[in-house]
């Protein structure tokens, strides 16, 4: 990868931390109701996973907890059709609200608010080298990025195939490590503001990949 304007990096550094904060404290209403509605339903507010991140260094993100426990142990993957999560987890899911507590990431410096999403080791594993790896997380992992920009509606792609692991593990991922090695070949600033407003976009007028 071409060195990258360090300046330019110390900048979307420093976003990431102020946003981060601002945004820590505008959606802690959000953060306190869903930590009583898990509460009363007696479940954890967050659901903590290893996964990859800067450079292939493993580190925990924070969600909150959309399944019952040990629902994890019945497969990764999760399609539109899947009946694990309990009803406000759909309704998390469905509303993105089960991210926010990423937030906590970027504020640690572990993630960034563009980047490539931070994958399971398990899964990436098998299709890619560790030399590979590294190379996918030149740039720390994003709540937002160009692979999970295109694939913001996996599971809906996921719930159409036959096979779920396969089509996630042959065509997914790979296309998901073109598009992030071209990210980070490619980046600057300018690109991180498309990428953030393609994702407002998106949201609010849903697209998705097309299977090949």
């Amino acid at each position: 990868m071409v060195q990258k304007n360090e300046t330019a990096l110390f900048i979307k550094f420093t976003f990431d931390k102020i946003v981060a904060v601002v945004l820590l404290i505008i959606t802690s209403p959000i953060f306190l109701w869903v930590a009583i509605h898990l509460k009363i339903m007696g479940e954890d507010v967050f659901y903590l996973q290893k996964r990859v991140g800067y450079l292939g260094q493993d580190f925990l993100t924070y969600k909150f907890t959309t399944m019952p426990k040990g629902s994890e142990k019945l497969g990764l993957i999760t399609t539109k059709n899947d009946e694990r999560p309990f009803k406000f987890g759909k309704f998390m899911r469905k509303t993105k609200i089960n991210e926010l507590p990423q937030l906590i990431n970027v504020l640690k410096g572990e993630m960034s608010f563009i980047g490539p999403r931070p994958l399971l080791r398990s899964q990436i594993s098998e299709v890619l080298s560790d030399a590979e790896i590294v190379e996918y997380y030149l740039m720390r992992p994003g709540i937002t990025g160009a692979g999970s920009l295109c694939y913001h509606h996996e599971d809906a792609l996921l719930a159409e195939v036959d096979d779920p692991h396969q089509y996630y593990r042959e065509v997914i991922i790979p296309k998901k490590f073109d598009l992030e090695k071209e990210y980070a070949a490619n980046w600057n600033l300018v690109l991180d503001l498309k990428i953030l407003l393609k994702t407002f976009i998106v949201l609010v007028i849903p697209t998705c990949c097309q299977k090949d």
